[in-house]
């Protein structure tokens, strides 16, 4: 069996291991600390944050672009090593010492954590359990603080939105009472006008039978205007009643002529139109039979050329077929076309 080995007492007695304790406890704690971003470990002040509600567009822009160059300046800061980055400890510590500085103005005493600030009296012994519900104390004081502001926030938030929503409700009536102002206006021009056009009386002239074109007639030949004109030349003719109807009949055309109408009673025109017709409708036919000529040439062509092609690949087949079959017996030394004896001559 080995001796073992026994650790020598320490000679100052318990009290200095309970100092070297909390003193390696603080530490760790105090290392742990800083090991924990500042952002998730200590309260936010809603006031630092941007908040460009309410600003002019210019002062906006500025706002945000002084927000952009502080976030660089801040990056380029975090990531250079020549400049010192403040930990969390560091902040913490920092705002300790800023609330101390403002209770003291205040004249309130300020206990300050003996984990952060070290060991102020070292004839004082203090236990664990005292520091930890120190700290404990301190961080409830902290979270009271900012519950505080949060609800404060909260409270003008709520106000703002009240606020505007009364302005809204302003804007709206004000707008609902300018349509009905409008509405009402015109319907008061609207009625002052159809008063005034009651006693007006427009003038209207008849010309013609507006009955009879009204509607859309169907339009009638040629061959029965000149039918008509004729008959209405023999009518005019007559010695007794031909005055009379000569009269209505200019007065008739006068009014189908100022109603927009062509009057055809002239035979000689009749005729000469019936004789351009009858050209045009020939010249037309004989340009629809020169048409369908072509087309009948072009489709004989087509087909003449078509059938001529089909029998070249068929003539084309069979050639090749034949010159396969020749080139298949054709083998050097066996066999061959025969074209006759070797020694058919000395014979």
């Amino acid at each position: 069996m080995g001796k073992e080995k026994r650790i020598p007492a320490s000679k100052s007695g318990p009290d200095v291991d309970l100092k070297s304790l909390i003193h390696q406890n603080s530490l760790f704690f105090d290392k742990l600390i800083e090991l924990i971003p500042a952002k998730f470990y200590l309260p936010t002040d809603d006031k630092e944050k941007p908040w460009f509600h309410g600003l002019s567009k210019g002062a906006k822009a500025s706002a945000k672009k002084e927000a952009r160059e502080n976030i660089k300046k801040a990056r380029k800061n975090r990531l250079d090593p020549d400049k010192s980055s403040a930990t969390t400890l560091d902040l913490l510590m920092q705002n300790l010492e800023k609330e101390k500085s403002n209770s003291e103005s205040d004249g309130v005493e300020v206990e300050i954590n003996p984990m952060m600030s070290g060991l102020e009296n070292d004839d004082q012994s203090v236990t664990y359990e005292e520091l930890r519900q120190r700290l404990r104390r301190k961080i409830e004081e902290l979270r009271g603080d900012r519950n505080c502001g949060s609800s404060e926030n909260a409270k003008r938030r709520k106000e703002k939105r009240g606020m505007e929503q009364q302005k809204r409700k302003r804007e709206s009536g004000s707008e609902e009472k300018k349509k009905h102002v409008m509405s009402t206006a015109l319907e008061r021009v609207e009625k002052d006008a159809e008063e005034a056009t009651k006693e007006l009386k427009f003038s209207h002239v008849k010309l013609g039978n507006e009955e009879e074109h009204g509607k859309k007639k169907r339009k009638i030949s040629k061959l029965k205007e000149l039918e008509k004109a004729k008959e209405l030349e023999e009518a005019k003719k007559d010695p007794e009643k031909g005055g009379v109807i000569s009269k209505k009949h200019s007065w008739k055309a006068a009014a189908s002529r100022a109603a927009g109408i062509k009057v055809h009673d002239d035979p000689k025109l009749l005729k000469q139109s019936l004789k351009k017709g009858d050209k045009r409708h020939q010249k037309n036919a004989e340009k629809w039979k020169d048409r369908i000529e072509t087309q009948q040439k072009m489709k004989a062509e087509k087909q003449q050329k078509r059938s001529k092609n089909i029998a070249d690949r068929v003539d084309q087949k069979k050639r090749r077929r034949i010159e396969k079959r020749e080139k298949k017996l054709m083998r050097p030394g066996f066999e061959g076309p025969k074209q006759g004896y070797v020694n058919e001559g000395s014979t």
